[in-house]
């Protein structure tokens, strides 16, 4: 039996809400360990770009995006980036993303 409180059909605002939770945790020198970017310095050569690429922003049409990290499981896209309004994660290819920069 349906409830009457809550009526079937529904309106999609077309919002969503994702919790994000950051830790950081201290290094000997007082500041934060940053394991993303670490593994991105690590890696970033593999994937054609440069470690000190961690961080750059790039534009995609008239949207900018900063890369926030790499992972290596996910061989076609593995460089991740937020949106800089929303700070909203998207997942790129490293040969799309290595072309922005240049731009």
């Amino acid at each position: 039996m349906p409830n009457r409180d809550y009526p079937e059909t529904a309106l999609d605002s077309g919002f969503a809400f994702e919790p994000v939770f950051r830790v950081s945790i201290p290094a000997s020198d007082g500041t934060a360990f940053n394991l993303e970017k670490d593994m991105f310095e690590i890696l970033a050569e593999r994937y054609g770009l440069a470690p000190s690429d961690f961080g750059r922003e790039f534009s995609t049409g008239s949207e900018r995006f900063r890369i926030t990290g790499i992972d290596p499981k996910r061989p076609r896209y593995p460089i991740s980036a937020e949106r800089s309004p929303d700070r909203r994660g998207f997942k790129f290819t490293a040969a799309n993303v290595a072309i922005l920069l240049q731009t």
